[in-house]
């Protein structure tokens, strides 16, 4: 009976389309006025509930902009009596592990492991994050491999169509997909999928010449948007013994 020693490696890209300068402020003075406060209204403020976060201004005092905003031309611009939309935040994405060990694995057994992405955008108009890995799960010399998984029989998963992987005597690598941002066919509404849990996709083998996958997407504003990445492995008792590996590639992009 062969056992197969398994390590998986994240790498993470990100790729910014955009980054807000850093802002500063100074006094506003010249020969005719001194501004001495920051807001011309008869009141502003910032309200937040359970399921609310509102901020205002009250009065439309001097309502309008002043100045030109973008004119390199211009040496001032002030906005007053109307909202204002706030200084474009940081995009982030983390992944919460990205050492993973799958530990030994044996025949007629699927070994699992997770990680969590995370994502942020702040003032970006939604996100985009893709994946791909570099290999096939790959003995150091090269010479064996562990194949990506075709899911049950009955069922053809491809990189961007998951399908059930229930059966443990079906080998191969494969991932699944859990939030409420990742692709429509990880999830029960796929008519094969009678869970979230129990449909994957093999990864996009760059080796090979496999182009990177959506994996998760929203169009709106995203503040901690997560999705849950189980990773699963399983082999044929004719798998030849050895430590495999491969690297995972992950790629989020805003949407400004």
């Amino acid at each position: 009976m062969a056992i197969v020693g398994f390590a998986l490696s994240l790498f993470i890209t990100i790729e910014s389309l955009f980054n807000p300068p850093l802002s500063s402020a100074e006094r506003l003075t010249s020969d005719s006025y001194i501004i001495q406060f920051g807001n011309f209204n008869m009141g502003a403020g910032k309200r937040e509930g359970t399921l609310y976060n509102v901020s205002y201004t009250l009065g439309q005092t001097a309502a309008g902009p002043y100045g030109d905003f973008g004119d390199t031309g211009s040496y001032y611009f002030v906005g007053a009596g109307f909202q204002y939309i706030y200084q474009i935040g940081e995009f982030r994405f983390t992944i919460s592990d990205t050492d993973l060990d799958l530990g030994e694995l044996t025949p007629g057994v699927h070994n699992t492991v997770q990680n969590t992405l995370t994502i942020s955008t702040r003032g970006a108009g939604g996100y985009k994050v893709y994946t791909y890995e570099l290999h096939r799960l790959m003995l150091a010399n090269g010479l064996a491999w562990i194949p990506d998984t075709e899911c049950d029989p009955g069922y053809s998963c491809n990189v961007d169509d998951a399908k059930p992987w229930i059966n443990q005597n079906e080998p191969g690598f494969g991932y699944n997909a859990q939030g409420n941002t990742v692709e429509e066919d990880f999830t029960s509404d796929n008519p094969d999928c009678l869970a979230d849990d129990e449909c994957f996709r093999p990864f996009a083998d760059a080796s090979q010449g496999g182009s990177m996958q959506l994996v998760m997407s929203s169009d709106n504003v995203a503040k901690n948007e997560e999705a849950l990445i189980t990773y699963k492995a399983g082999i044929g008792g004719a798998q030849a013994a050895g430590h495999y590996t491969t690297g995972i590639v992950y790629i989020a992009v805003p949407g400004y």
